[in-house]
C-alpha cells in the first residue's frame, strides 16, 4: 500500500515533467569529504583540498579561518584527496614519512573525515596535530552516526524478539523512509517543506512495515513456515524492494530540497558541527528517549516486551499477540523510515542506502543483544562510536571492520550481547 502511493506520487512528479520542460532543482552531488587543518594549536585559513577521480579533479574548496574545508562529492566510489602546494602558506610541510595522498572510499550515505599530519617552523612533529580537537571531532561525528544506527536498529531487535524473524529486507525500510521523504519534499513533486515532508515520510514507512506484515509475513507464520524459511523470504524481499525503489527513485543520489548545504559552521569548544548535524543528534537522541519510555512506561510496550521475553506464555496471559506484532512491524518501519531521513539529512538520499548501513545494523543488534530494543541502542551507540574514533589510527574505509571487530571482541566476552539473557525464546 505504502510502495503504491510512493509509486503513484513518482507517477504524478514525471506526468507534468513530460508535458512541459521545466528548469530540475535537484542536488545530484553526494557525500562530504572533510578535514581540519592546523599545525599546532593554529588553523590553517585558504589551503585548497583538491578532489580527483581517475586524475580529474572532482572538487575543491578552501579552509575557513577555523581551518575546515569541506567538498562534497558523489558517493559510492574511491577518490585521491590532496592538499594544494601553491596555498600551503610557507614554513608549513608534511610530517616526516606521512602520505601527501589520500584515497578513501566515500559511502553512499557516509561522510569520510582526513587527517593531514602537518608541521611548521617551532611546532615538533609531536605537537604538529592537535589530537585532543581530532578526536573530539570524531568523537562528535561517531556520536552522531551512532545515535541514527541505534534509533535505526532498535525495529529490527524488537521485530526479531516479538516474532524470531531476521529481517534482511530492515535496511528497504530505511531506504524507503527517505526516498518517501524526498518526494513529499521535492518542489517538482509534492513540494512539502521538510519538516512535514518528514512526517510525512515516517508515516509512510510506517504504512509499509504494517502493508509487509498483514500482506506477507503473518500469511506465512498461519502456514507454519519456519523462522528460517522466512529469514530467507526477507532476502529475496529485500532485492526486490531495493531494485523496485532503484527504478522508480533513479541511479543518482539525491539531497532534499532544505538545507542541503550548510556553509556556517558552530563550534562547540574543539568540535566542529554542522547546524543539521545538531538537529540529527538531537532528533535522534529525543525519538531513543521516547521509544524508551514508551517500551517501559506503556500498557503496549509492556505487552511487546512480554510477548518478546515469551510469546506463548503472553498469549495465554490474554495479550493480543498478532496485535502486539502488528504494532512492532508499524514503529519498525516508521523508526527505519526516520532513522533514513536523517541520514538523508547529513548527507545524501540513494536507492540502495539502507544496504550499505544493513550490516551496521545487524551488528548493533547483536552487539547490544538479540531481541532487546535497549540494546539497540546500546549496540548502535557504540559502533558508530567505535567506526569513527577508529579512523584516527586508520583508514576511513576500514571504519566497518574495526567495528565488526569490536562486535567479536564483545561477543568472546559476552556471547549474548551486552543486555542479552543466557535464554531466548525458541
Amino acid at each position: 500500500m505504502a510502495l503504491g502511493v510512493l509509486i503513484g506520487t513518482w507517477l504524478i512528479a514525471a506526468g507534468p515533467a513530460s508535458a512541459q520542460v521545466q528548469p530540475t532543482t535537484t542536488v545530484t552531488s553526494g557525500s562530504v569529504i572533510s578535514t581540519t587543518l592546523s599545525v599546532g594549536s593554529k588553523p590553517l585559513d585558504g589551503v585548497d583540498l583538491v578532489v580527483r577521480k581517475d586524475g580529474k579533479e572532482i572538487g575543491r574548496a578552501s579552509s575557513d579561518a577555523a581551518g575546515l574545508v569541506e567538498v562534497t562529492v558523489p558517493g559510492g566510489t574511491q577518490y585521491e584527496v590532496t592538499l594544494d602546494p601553491s596555498t600551503i602558506p610557507k614554513g608549513v610541510s608534511f610530517v616526516s614519512g606521512a602520505r601527501t595522498v589520500l584515497k578513501p572510499f566515500v559511502q553512499a550515505s557516509g561522510r569520510a573525515p582526513l587527517v593531514f599530519q602537518l608541521t611548521g617552523k617551532g611546532v615538533t612533529e609531536k605537537d604538529a596535530i592537535s589530537r585532543f580537537d581530532r578526536l573530539a571531532n570524531l568523537f562528535a561525528s561517531g556520536l552522531r552516526f551512532g545515535l541514527v544506527i541505534a534509533l535505526a536498529s532498535v525495529g529490527l531487535s524488537i521485530l526479531f524478539g516479538t516474532t524470531g524473524l531476521t529481517n534482511f529486507a530492515h535496511g528497504e525500510l530505511v531506504t524507503f523512509g527517505a526516498v518517501a521523504t524526498w518526494y513529499f519534499n521535492d518542489p517538482g513533486s509534492v513540494g512539502l517543506p521538510l519538516i512535514v515532508a518528514a512526517l510525512c515520510g515516517v508515516v509512510a514507512a510506517g504504512c509499509f512495515g504494517a502493508t509487509l506484515e498483514l500482506g506477507l509475513f503473518r500469511p506465512l507464520r498461519r502456514r507454519g513456515m519456519p523462522d528460517v524459511a522466512a529469514m530467507v523470504v526477507s532476502i529475496g524481499l529485500a532485492f526486490v524492494l531495493r531494485y523496485a525503489l532503484a527504478i522508480v527513485f533513479g541511479a543518482n543520489p539525491k539531497q532534499y530540497a532544505q538545507f542541503a548545504a550548510q556553509s556556517p559552521t558552530i563550534h562547540l569548544g574543539p568540535v566542529d558541527l554542522r547546524p543539521k548535524d545538531l538537529v540529527v543528534v538531537g532528533v535522534s537522541l529525543a525519538m531513543l528517549v521516547v521509544v524508551g519510555l514508551f517500551l517501559q512506561r506503556s500498557r503496549l510496550g509492556t505487552a511487546i516486551r512480554a510477548v518478546s521475553d515469551n510469546r506463548d506464555l503472553a498469549e495465554s496471559s490474554g495479550i493480543d499477540v498478532q496485535r502486539v506484532i502488528l504494532t512492532v512491524w508499524v514503529l519498525s518501519g516508521a523508526l527505519a523510515g526516520l532513522g533514513g531521513t536523517l541520514i538523508g539529512l547529513t548527507d545524501t538520499v540513494s536507492w540502495n542506502m539502507g544496504q550499505r548501513i544493513l550490516l551496521v545494523m545487524f551488528a548493533a543488534v547483536v552487539l547490544g543483544g538479540l531481541g532487546t530494543a535497549f540494546g539497540a541502542m546500546a549496540g548502535g551507540l557504540l559502533v558508530g562510536l567505535v567506526s569513527d574514533l577508529s579512523t584516527y589510527w586508520l583508514d576511513s574505509d576500514l571504519r566497518i571492520v574495526v567495528a565488526l571487530a569490536a562486535l567479536i571482541i564483545v561477543l568472546l566476552v559476552r556471547p549474548t550481547g551486552i543486555f542479552g539473557t543466557t535464554a531466548r525464546r525458541a
